[in-house]
């Protein structure tokens, strides 16, 4: 009888040991759940760029499945390297990513010293948008198309100014390129956003730059002038505006992107959590409505597409640079 009470009591601690640890296990495993506190995207240009237009319009998308606050962060300065250092050193968990553009795969090949590596120090998201670059300038600038532009620019080489938002990145390269195909000399000038940039064309503080889809509404409102698009082809949202190519520089192509990074070794389950509401946030009728109205044509991807990609675009630019013979110092 005493050895039968002793195993009911033996069995009866075993069970409810048991039952405690399960239910410590609970909690602890409902705090690993992702995510369970808000996020964050870095985003390595100024309020009012295209990088933030993209990266506020998904945010708000990611904050509503997640039922997490998105906080969105602008980190400005040294063309994007600024905000990508500071994500490449955030704790690998998702909390903190970044919208990738091509100053990152431009930094690649810059031969700049830097203190992280553009590339490897970032896990890939997906891809988000494709766009095509506006070259202008300002509503009443003496030059009607860009052929007009490049005949007053060779008659007076290092007169006219073309602006980027930075020294070394796609603005900037993209003017390079279009120096040599042309033939001429623009002087370039580096600003810290394209807002400042689209206010300098209007008060002819410039001449010219390369800016991106959020000048449309200054371009269709008459307060700048757009000379050509940087793509092969022309822009859904301006239709009526020729290529470069088409405008006389033959075989120009200078188109820009937008994805989502998070740090290196983010775990894969992170990555396509957040991959997948990426999709849902690109597939969404507001999101593309936007989005195309800011001249960006869809492009969601794989983190693995995205990878390929970015691999590419630094073998593009390592061209480019190569070919201008571009100091980035």
């Amino acid at each position: 009888m005493a050895e039968e009470s002793f195993a009911m009591l033996r069995r009866s601690f075993i069970g409810g040991v048991t039952a405690s640890f399960v239910v410590l296990l609970q909690p602890a495993h409902a705090q690993t759940a992702f995510p369970n506190k808000p996020l964050k995207i870095i985003v390595p240009f100024g309020p009012g760029s295209g990088p933030d237009v993209f990266a506020r319009l998904v945010g708000e998308k990611l904050s509503a499945a997640y039922k997490q606050p998105v906080i969105v962060e602008n980190r400005v300065g040294a063309s994007g390297q600024i905000g990508a250092e500071a994500v490449a050193r955030s704790p690998a968990d998702g909390y903190t990513l970044m919208v990738a553009t091509p100053s990152m795969t431009i930094a690649a090949v810059s031969g700049r010293k830097l203190t992280f590596d553009p590339i490897n120090d970032f896990a890939p998201v997906g891809l988000g948008v494709t766009l095509a670059p506006i070259l202008a300038t300002s509503a009443d600038a003496p030059w009607r198309n860009l052929k007009d532009l490049i005949a007053a620019a060779k008659a007076s080489p290092g007169k006219f100014t073309i602006a980027s938002s930075g020294v070394g990145n796609s603005q900037h390269l993209a003017a390079e390129m279009l120096n040599l195909g042309a033939g001429m000399e623009l002087l370039h000038v580096p600003f810290k956003s394209t807002s400042e940039i689209v206010t300098a064309i209007i008060n002819k503080s410039v001449d010219l730059s390369f800016v991106d889809g959020s000048a449309i509404p200054m371009v269709k409102s008459g307060r700048i002038r757009a000379l050509a698009v940087g793509p092969s082809a022309r822009s859904k949202a301006l239709p009526d505006v020729p290529t470069v190519a088409e405008a006389g520089v033959s075989g120009f192509d200078y188109s820009s992107w937008y994805g989502l990074v998070a740090p290196a070794h983010t775990p894969a389950g992170v990555i396509a959590s957040l991959n997948s509401e990426l999709h849902r946030a690109l597939a969404d009728a507001e999101v593309q409505a936007r989005l195309t109205t800011a001249s960006m044509e869809l492009r969601p991807s794989t983190p693995e597409a995205l990878g390929t990609f970015m691999a590419q675009d630094v073998a593009r630019w390592k061209k480019v640079v190569a070919t201008g013979r571009i100091k980035f110092e």
